[in-house]
Protein backbone atom coordinates (compact mmCIF):
# COMPACT_ATOMS: atom_id res chain seq x y z
CA UNK A 1 0.00 0.00 0.00
CA UNK A 2 2.82 2.34 0.79
CA UNK A 3 4.39 1.76 -2.67
CA UNK A 4 1.09 2.51 -4.43
CA UNK A 5 0.65 5.73 -2.48
CA UNK A 6 4.04 6.93 -3.76
CA UNK A 7 2.78 6.84 -7.35
CA UNK A 8 -0.55 8.58 -6.69
CA UNK A 9 0.85 12.17 -6.83
CA UNK A 10 2.52 11.39 -10.15
CA UNK A 11 -0.68 9.97 -11.63
CA UNK A 12 -2.74 12.94 -10.39
CA UNK A 13 -0.20 15.35 -11.83
CA UNK A 14 -0.30 13.68 -15.24
CA UNK A 15 -4.11 13.75 -15.26
CA UNK A 16 -4.17 17.45 -14.36
CA UNK A 17 -1.63 18.30 -17.04
CA UNK A 18 -3.69 16.40 -19.59
CA UNK A 19 -6.86 18.24 -18.57
CA UNK A 20 -5.04 21.56 -18.72
CA UNK A 21 -3.82 20.75 -22.24
CA UNK A 22 -7.37 19.97 -23.32
CA UNK A 23 -8.63 23.26 -21.92
CA UNK A 24 -6.00 25.15 -23.91
CA UNK A 25 -7.14 23.60 -27.19
CA UNK A 26 -10.53 23.09 -28.88
CA UNK A 27 -12.87 25.68 -30.45
CA UNK A 28 -15.60 28.17 -29.55
CA UNK A 29 -17.71 30.70 -31.45
CA UNK A 30 -17.67 34.49 -31.17
CA UNK A 31 -19.83 37.28 -32.57
CA UNK A 32 -18.48 40.81 -33.12
CA UNK A 33 -18.63 43.81 -35.42
CA UNK A 34 -15.95 44.53 -38.03
CA UNK A 35 -15.34 48.17 -38.93
CA UNK A 36 -15.59 49.44 -42.51
CA UNK A 37 -12.22 51.13 -41.96
CA UNK A 38 -8.80 49.51 -41.80
CA UNK A 39 -6.13 51.40 -39.87
CA UNK A 40 -2.37 51.38 -40.01
CA UNK A 41 -0.75 49.21 -37.34
CA UNK A 42 2.66 47.85 -36.46
CA UNK A 43 3.37 44.21 -37.18
CA UNK A 44 6.84 43.04 -36.31
CA UNK A 45 9.37 45.02 -38.31
CA UNK A 46 6.90 46.74 -40.62
CA UNK A 47 3.49 48.37 -41.06
CA UNK A 48 0.25 46.79 -42.17
CA UNK A 49 -3.44 47.64 -42.32
CA UNK A 50 -5.41 45.96 -39.54
CA UNK A 51 -9.10 45.25 -39.13
CA UNK A 52 -10.93 46.98 -36.28
CA UNK A 53 -13.47 45.03 -34.20
CA UNK A 54 -16.08 45.87 -31.56
CA UNK A 55 -17.48 43.22 -29.23
CA UNK A 56 -20.18 45.33 -27.57
CA UNK A 57 -23.83 45.98 -28.38
CA UNK A 58 -24.02 49.78 -28.88
CA UNK A 59 -22.59 50.10 -32.38
CA UNK A 60 -23.38 53.85 -32.52
CA UNK A 61 -20.87 54.49 -29.72
CA UNK A 62 -18.48 51.63 -30.48
CA UNK A 63 -14.96 51.61 -29.08
CA UNK A 64 -12.90 49.91 -31.76
CA UNK A 65 -9.90 47.67 -31.13
CA UNK A 66 -7.17 46.66 -33.55
CA UNK A 67 -7.47 43.06 -34.73
CA UNK A 68 -4.12 41.72 -35.91
CA UNK A 69 -5.05 38.14 -36.85
CA UNK A 70 -6.50 37.11 -40.23
CA UNK A 71 -10.05 35.72 -40.41
CA UNK A 72 -10.10 32.81 -42.83
CA UNK A 73 -12.92 33.16 -45.39
CA UNK A 74 -13.90 36.71 -44.38
CA UNK A 75 -14.15 39.44 -47.03
CA UNK A 76 -13.57 42.99 -45.78
CA UNK A 77 -15.89 45.61 -47.27
CA UNK A 78 -14.63 49.18 -47.05
CA UNK A 79 -17.39 51.52 -45.84
CA UNK A 80 -19.54 48.70 -44.46
CA UNK A 81 -20.01 47.61 -40.84
CA UNK A 82 -20.36 43.84 -40.64
CA UNK A 83 -21.59 41.83 -37.67
CA UNK A 84 -20.12 38.35 -38.09
CA UNK A 85 -19.86 34.99 -36.36
CA UNK A 86 -16.46 33.31 -36.31
CA UNK A 87 -15.05 30.03 -35.06
CA UNK A 88 -12.16 30.49 -32.66
CA UNK A 89 -9.73 27.58 -32.48
CA UNK A 90 -7.09 27.49 -29.78
CA UNK A 91 -4.27 25.51 -31.29
CA UNK A 92 -1.72 23.49 -29.40
CA UNK A 93 1.29 25.84 -29.00
CA UNK A 94 3.58 22.92 -29.85
CA UNK A 95 2.11 22.85 -33.38
CA UNK A 96 2.39 26.60 -34.01
CA UNK A 97 5.52 28.38 -35.32
CA UNK A 98 7.15 30.80 -32.88
CA UNK A 99 6.10 33.89 -34.90
CA UNK A 100 2.48 32.78 -35.47
CA UNK A 101 -0.68 33.11 -33.40
CA UNK A 102 -1.93 30.11 -31.45
CA UNK A 103 -5.52 31.23 -32.17
CA UNK A 104 -7.13 30.60 -35.55
CA UNK A 105 -10.24 32.55 -36.67
CA UNK A 106 -12.59 31.18 -39.33
CA UNK A 107 -15.55 33.11 -40.76
CA UNK A 108 -18.90 31.32 -40.28
CA UNK A 109 -21.65 33.77 -41.27
CA UNK A 110 -22.60 37.43 -41.69
CA UNK A 111 -25.38 38.31 -39.26
CA UNK A 112 -25.94 41.96 -40.15
CA UNK A 113 -24.39 44.78 -42.18
CA UNK A 114 -24.90 48.53 -42.48
CA UNK A 115 -23.13 51.56 -43.91
CA UNK A 116 -20.18 52.82 -41.90
CA UNK A 117 -20.95 56.53 -42.12
CA UNK A 118 -17.58 57.40 -40.57
CA UNK A 119 -15.99 56.75 -43.96
CA UNK A 120 -17.84 59.79 -45.34
CA UNK A 121 -15.49 61.93 -43.22
CA UNK A 122 -12.42 60.92 -45.23
CA UNK A 123 -11.05 63.44 -47.70
CA UNK A 124 -10.40 67.15 -48.04
CA UNK A 125 -12.73 69.85 -46.70
CA UNK A 126 -12.84 73.67 -46.89
CA UNK A 127 -14.37 75.87 -44.19
CA UNK A 128 -17.68 77.53 -45.09
CA UNK A 129 -18.44 79.00 -41.64
CA UNK A 130 -16.47 79.49 -38.42
CA UNK A 131 -18.63 80.33 -35.40
CA UNK A 132 -20.67 83.25 -36.79
CA UNK A 133 -18.36 84.07 -39.70
CA UNK A 134 -19.18 82.95 -43.25
CA UNK A 135 -16.60 82.13 -45.92
CA UNK A 136 -16.82 81.86 -49.70
CA UNK A 137 -14.54 80.75 -52.53
CA UNK A 138 -12.78 84.12 -52.71
CA UNK A 139 -11.65 84.18 -49.06
CA UNK A 140 -8.62 82.46 -47.56
CA UNK A 141 -10.57 79.79 -45.68
CA UNK A 142 -8.94 77.13 -43.46
CA UNK A 143 -8.81 73.57 -44.78
CA UNK A 144 -9.10 70.11 -43.23
CA UNK A 145 -7.95 66.71 -44.49
CA UNK A 146 -9.16 63.60 -42.64
CA UNK A 147 -7.12 60.41 -43.06
CA UNK A 148 -8.99 57.54 -41.39
CA UNK A 149 -6.33 54.97 -42.28
CA UNK A 150 -3.80 56.81 -40.10
CA UNK A 151 -6.34 58.38 -37.69
CA UNK A 152 -4.89 61.76 -38.57
CA UNK A 153 -6.13 65.24 -39.49
CA UNK A 154 -4.13 67.93 -41.26
CA UNK A 155 -4.60 71.13 -43.17
CA UNK A 156 -4.00 74.87 -43.08
CA UNK A 157 -5.59 77.27 -40.55
CA UNK A 158 -5.35 80.18 -43.07
CA UNK A 159 -1.81 80.92 -41.89
CA UNK A 160 -0.02 77.79 -40.64
CA UNK A 161 -0.10 74.12 -41.57
CA UNK A 162 -1.20 71.74 -38.81
CA UNK A 163 -1.50 68.03 -38.01
CA UNK A 164 -3.32 66.20 -35.25
CA UNK A 165 -4.33 62.73 -34.11
CA UNK A 166 -7.88 61.41 -33.93
CA UNK A 167 -8.25 59.90 -30.46
CA UNK A 168 -11.77 58.56 -30.93
CA UNK A 169 -14.33 58.45 -33.73
CA UNK A 170 -17.87 57.06 -33.79
CA UNK A 171 -20.87 57.53 -36.05
CA UNK A 172 -21.71 60.69 -34.11
CA UNK A 173 -18.58 62.03 -32.42
CA UNK A 174 -14.96 62.81 -33.21
CA UNK A 175 -12.17 63.83 -30.83
CA UNK A 176 -8.89 65.40 -31.96
CA UNK A 177 -5.80 65.58 -29.78
CA UNK A 178 -2.15 66.62 -30.01
CA UNK A 179 -2.53 69.29 -32.71
CA UNK A 180 0.81 70.77 -33.81
CA UNK A 181 1.30 73.70 -36.17
CA UNK A 182 4.06 75.54 -37.96
CA UNK A 183 5.05 78.87 -36.40
CA UNK A 184 4.72 81.42 -39.18
CA UNK A 185 3.29 84.84 -38.16
CA UNK A 186 0.73 86.30 -40.54
CA UNK A 187 -0.51 89.87 -40.82
CA UNK A 188 -4.00 88.83 -39.70
CA UNK A 189 -4.25 85.95 -37.21
CA UNK A 190 -7.89 86.17 -36.08
CA UNK A 191 -9.15 83.44 -38.46
CA UNK A 192 -6.29 81.09 -37.59
CA UNK A 193 -6.80 81.61 -33.85
CA UNK A 194 -10.56 81.05 -34.08
CA UNK A 195 -10.11 77.95 -36.23
CA UNK A 196 -7.61 76.35 -33.85
CA UNK A 197 -9.99 77.08 -30.97
CA UNK A 198 -12.81 75.39 -32.88
CA UNK A 199 -10.66 72.29 -33.57
CA UNK A 200 -10.11 71.89 -29.84
CA UNK A 201 -13.84 72.11 -29.15
CA UNK A 202 -14.97 69.51 -31.69
CA UNK A 203 -17.22 66.94 -30.04
CA UNK A 204 -19.98 65.73 -32.39
CA UNK A 205 -20.61 66.02 -36.11
CA UNK A 206 -23.32 65.88 -38.74
CA UNK A 207 -22.91 65.09 -42.44
CA UNK A 208 -25.39 66.53 -44.95
CA UNK A 209 -24.44 65.68 -48.52
CA UNK A 210 -21.12 67.41 -49.19
CA UNK A 211 -21.36 69.43 -46.00
CA UNK A 212 -19.76 68.56 -42.65
CA UNK A 213 -20.82 70.38 -39.46
CA UNK A 214 -19.04 70.15 -36.10
CA UNK A 215 -20.58 70.95 -32.70
CA UNK A 216 -19.09 71.51 -29.24
CA UNK A 217 -20.15 69.76 -26.00
CA UNK A 218 -23.04 72.20 -25.57
CA UNK A 219 -24.37 71.32 -29.03
CA UNK A 220 -23.47 74.69 -30.54
CA UNK A 221 -22.21 74.74 -34.14
CA UNK A 222 -18.55 75.77 -34.20
CA UNK A 223 -17.26 75.14 -37.71
CA UNK A 224 -18.70 73.78 -40.96
CA UNK A 225 -17.04 72.54 -44.14
CA UNK A 226 -17.81 71.61 -47.71
CA UNK A 227 -16.16 68.71 -49.50
CA UNK A 228 -13.23 69.69 -51.72
CA UNK A 229 -13.43 68.01 -55.11
CA UNK A 230 -10.13 67.91 -56.97
CA UNK A 231 -10.28 69.25 -60.48
CA UNK A 232 -8.63 67.19 -63.20
CA UNK A 233 -5.97 69.90 -63.59
CA UNK A 234 -5.06 69.63 -59.91
CA UNK A 235 -4.85 65.85 -59.90
CA UNK A 236 -2.59 65.92 -62.96
CA UNK A 237 0.00 67.91 -60.97
CA UNK A 238 0.96 64.78 -59.06
CA UNK A 239 4.21 63.13 -60.02
CA UNK A 240 7.76 63.93 -61.13
CA UNK A 241 8.65 66.79 -63.45
CA UNK A 242 11.91 68.07 -65.00
CA UNK A 243 12.44 71.78 -65.67
CA UNK A 244 12.59 72.85 -69.33
CA UNK A 245 12.62 76.67 -69.09
CA UNK A 246 13.18 79.32 -66.41
CA UNK A 247 11.51 82.67 -67.20
CA UNK A 248 11.10 81.48 -70.79
CA UNK A 249 14.81 80.73 -71.33
CA UNK A 250 15.83 77.11 -72.09
CA UNK A 251 18.04 75.42 -69.49
CA UNK A 252 21.59 74.47 -70.43
CA UNK A 253 21.43 70.68 -70.81
CA UNK A 254 25.15 70.40 -70.10
CA UNK A 255 24.33 71.14 -66.45
CA UNK A 256 22.26 69.15 -63.96
CA UNK A 257 18.61 70.03 -64.60
CA UNK A 258 16.28 71.05 -61.73
CA UNK A 259 13.49 68.62 -60.87
CA UNK A 260 10.32 68.68 -58.80
CA UNK A 261 8.10 66.02 -57.26
CA UNK A 262 4.54 67.10 -56.39
CA UNK A 263 2.36 65.15 -53.94
CA UNK A 264 -1.13 66.54 -53.37
CA UNK A 265 -1.85 63.70 -50.94
CA UNK A 266 0.87 65.07 -48.64
CA UNK A 267 0.41 68.69 -49.85
CA UNK A 268 4.16 68.86 -50.39
CA UNK A 269 6.66 69.44 -53.16
CA UNK A 270 10.32 68.48 -53.20
CA UNK A 271 13.21 67.97 -55.59
CA UNK A 272 16.64 69.22 -56.59
CA UNK A 273 17.46 72.65 -58.05
CA UNK A 274 20.45 71.34 -59.98
CA UNK A 275 22.68 71.47 -56.93
CA UNK A 276 20.74 71.31 -53.65
CA UNK A 277 17.75 69.30 -52.49
CA UNK A 278 14.71 71.34 -51.47
CA UNK A 279 11.26 70.86 -49.97
CA UNK A 280 8.18 72.98 -49.27
CA UNK A 281 4.59 72.59 -48.18
CA UNK A 282 1.70 73.46 -50.47
CA UNK A 283 -0.40 75.75 -48.31
CA UNK A 284 -3.38 75.90 -50.62
CA UNK A 285 -4.47 74.78 -54.06
CA UNK A 286 -7.68 75.38 -55.99
CA UNK A 287 -8.43 75.15 -59.71
CA UNK A 288 -5.39 76.87 -61.28
CA UNK A 289 -4.13 78.67 -58.15
CA UNK A 290 -1.35 77.44 -55.85
CA UNK A 291 0.22 78.83 -52.70
CA UNK A 292 3.71 77.46 -52.01
CA UNK A 293 5.08 77.70 -48.47
CA UNK A 294 8.63 78.61 -47.51
CA UNK A 295 11.15 76.60 -49.54
CA UNK A 296 13.91 75.00 -47.45
CA UNK A 297 17.07 73.82 -49.25
CA UNK A 298 20.38 72.23 -48.40
CA UNK A 299 23.49 74.42 -48.63
CA UNK A 300 25.92 72.40 -50.75
CA UNK A 301 28.33 74.37 -52.97
CA UNK A 302 28.37 73.49 -56.68
CA UNK A 303 30.28 74.64 -59.75
CA UNK A 304 27.34 76.61 -61.16
CA UNK A 305 24.97 78.05 -58.54
CA UNK A 306 23.07 80.59 -60.68
CA UNK A 307 20.54 78.22 -62.29
CA UNK A 308 19.66 76.74 -58.88
CA UNK A 309 19.21 80.19 -57.34
CA UNK A 310 17.05 81.43 -60.22
CA UNK A 311 14.99 78.26 -60.14
CA UNK A 312 14.13 78.51 -56.43
CA UNK A 313 13.39 82.23 -56.75
CA UNK A 314 10.95 81.62 -59.60
CA UNK A 315 9.36 78.64 -57.87
CA UNK A 316 8.76 80.66 -54.70
CA UNK A 317 7.12 83.46 -56.71
CA UNK A 318 4.70 81.09 -58.51
CA UNK A 319 1.02 81.59 -57.69
CA UNK A 320 -0.79 79.80 -60.52
CA UNK A 321 -0.29 76.91 -62.91
CA UNK A 322 -1.44 75.30 -66.14
CA UNK A 323 -1.23 71.64 -67.12
CA UNK A 324 -1.54 70.47 -70.72
CA UNK A 325 -0.82 66.77 -71.09
CA UNK A 326 2.90 66.39 -70.26
CA UNK A 327 3.64 70.12 -69.91
CA UNK A 328 3.34 72.03 -66.63
CA UNK A 329 3.75 75.82 -66.44
CA UNK A 330 3.96 77.99 -63.33
CA UNK A 331 3.13 81.72 -63.40
CA UNK A 332 3.77 84.66 -61.06
CA UNK A 333 1.12 87.13 -59.84
CA UNK A 334 1.64 89.32 -62.93
CA UNK A 335 0.87 86.34 -65.18
CA UNK A 336 4.43 85.87 -66.36
CA UNK A 337 5.79 82.36 -66.87
CA UNK A 338 8.23 81.44 -64.10
CA UNK A 339 9.12 77.81 -64.82
CA UNK A 340 7.90 75.21 -67.29
CA UNK A 341 8.33 71.48 -66.74
CA UNK A 342 8.07 68.27 -68.71
CA UNK A 343 6.52 65.15 -67.18
CA UNK A 344 8.97 62.43 -66.21
CA UNK A 345 7.72 59.13 -67.67
CA UNK A 346 8.88 56.16 -65.61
Amino acid sequence: MKKVSLFLPIIVSLVLQSCGSLKNTGSTEEVFWVSGIKTECSAGAGKMNCLNVYKGNNIAEATWELFYAPIEGFIFEEGTLQKIKVKVERLNPKDVPADASSIKYTFLEKIESQADIRTYLAGEWSVTSLYDREFNETTNAPSLTIDLNKNRVSGNDSCNNYTGQISNITSQSLKIKTVTTTRRMCFIMDVANSYNKALGEINTYLIKGNNLIFFNKEGKKTVSFTKSVKKESEASLNGDWIAARIEGAPINRMLKTPRIKISLEEMRLSGNNGCNDYTALINKISEDKIEIGHIAATQKMCRDMQIGADYLKMLQSSVSFEVKEDLLKFYNKEGGETISFLKVVK
